[in-house]
């Protein structure tokens, strides 16, 4: 299986060189189903803006990457920068420990997600299998269960040693383990791992009793949890989040295929609130997310607001405010500060309405060391400013960002 590895909004792929005309189609063909928006399509090109994860097709899998250099020294500390973004927001509904993000970031993103699945699965399947007790009607040679008079009848006139009854069986051919091994064989082909291929195998085997279905959209949302079933959430999860993405594409070709694709301006946004709301639970400050209160205009004639004012987060500490907004962006370019103005007139016109707010930041990741520049408006203590904040673990954003509220 051919692996392609391409950066968000800088690498294209092209048709002819890392891709067949049948791998071209497919790919399109899925584009065109959900993500329109997020490519750029030339003649005979297409580059992902904004997206990242990896694209499973017939016959080749495409890893997108993020475009920004979060860490200079390798291409692992990339994917461990990424990874800790996706499990600090649940976007992979998982916990791993710095220690598991380092080890796993030595793989590709589809060996990573295949790796936490099948991890998962085995920690609880080594408590045992689900069962549930389900419906079974049947003839037995003994009475169990309901004897059902008039289906005996109609069945049995001429095998009086058969009794139909209906009776309740512990079984583990239910759905939630059906959605289960559903995922597990969808990702088995493409696992590269001869450990992690024994560790399917052993899986599979223990849903050797479990029936191979195709598993349907609303399938999926017919899974509850309680009491009894609990601790097969997380990993019910991840199976949701393969399915998902195997429906999108599997109408189009007979083969296996599937995706995990992660917006990464919504990305970064959900992990910096949640670095926030961590604060705020330290320091005791309030954090107010897209909040949408205010207006910058209003109608002479009608006496309306118009004009939304919808700022990323606004940190509230006594009577100062501090507006953040979030962009995933690589501020600095061949050590140059870049920035769009369009930006600057967005927070300015935050920094005027919200009449409690001192500061502005723009938000960006950090990549390289430079001095950010800082603005004030003319005549008024009311400034705006360009922040980063480093990627690498939690606890560094949490470090970068505390820094940052020290100035209410």
């Amino acid at each position: 299986m051919e692996l392609v590895s391409i950066r968000e909004a800088y690498d294209w792929l092209y048709l002819g060189k890392q891709l067949n005309q049948a791998e071209w189609d497919e790919l399109l063909r899925f584009l065109n189903e959900k993500y329109q928006s997020f490519v750029e399509i030339g003649y005979g090109k297409v580059r992902f803006i904004n997206l990242v994860g990896v694209i499973q097709l017939s016959t080749v899998q495409i890893e997108i990457l993020p475009k920004l250099t979060i860490h200079e020294e390798s291409e692992q500390k990339n994917r461990e920068a990424l990874l800790n973004m996706l499990t600090v927001t649940k976007t992979i509904p998982v916990s791993l420990h710095e220690s598991t993000l380092s080890q796993l970031a030595r793989s590709d993103l589809l060996q990573i997600f295949a790796n936490i699945y099948i991890q998962l699965l085995l920690k609880e399947l080594r408590r045992g299998v689900y069962k549930e007790y389900r419906l079974k009607q049947e003839n037995s040679p003994t009475l169990k269960g309901r004897f059902m008079l008039q289906e005996h009848l109609r069945r049995n006139a001429y095998l009086p040693v058969k009794a139909y009854c209906e009776f309740d069986e512990f079984q583990e051919d239910v759905l939630l383990n059906q959605i289960l091994k559903r995922a597990l064989r969808l990702i088995f082909p493409y696992i590269s791992k001869s450990t992690m291929k024994t560790e399917t195998l052993f899986i599979m085997e223990m849903f050797q009793d479990v029936s191979n279905i195709l598993i349907h959209k609303n399938d999926l949302e017919l899974i509850q949890f309680n009491r009894q079933n609990l601790r097969f959430e997380q990993v019910f999860q991840v199976a949701r989040m393969i399915l998902s993405n195997e429906m999108m594409t599997s109408k189009y070709s007979s083969s296996q295929s599937f995706a995990f694709l992660f917006e990464m301006n919504v990305l970064f946004e959900a992990y910096i609130e949640r670095a926030f709301r961590f604060l705020a639970h330290e320091k005791g400050v309030e954090v107010k997310a897209q909040h949408d209160e205010k207006r910058l205009l209003v109608n002479v004639f009608s006496g309306q607001e118009n004009i939304k004012l919808k700022p990323d987060f606004v940190i509230t500490v006594h009577d100062s405010q501090m507006i953040v907004d979030t962009k995933w962006k690589n501020i600095v370019h061949d050590g140059r500060i870049l920035y769009q103005q369009s930006d600057l007139y967005q927070m300015y016109a935050y920094v005027t309405t919200y009449r409690e707010a001192e500061t502005c930041i723009l938000l960006y990741p950090k990549t390289v060391e430079a001095t950010l520049p800082k603005w004030q408006v003319p005549g008024r203590e009311k400034y705006i400013e360009i922040q980063t904040v480093r990627l690498n673990s939690f606890i560094e954003t949490v470090a970068d960002l505390s820094t940052i509220l020290s100035q209410l």
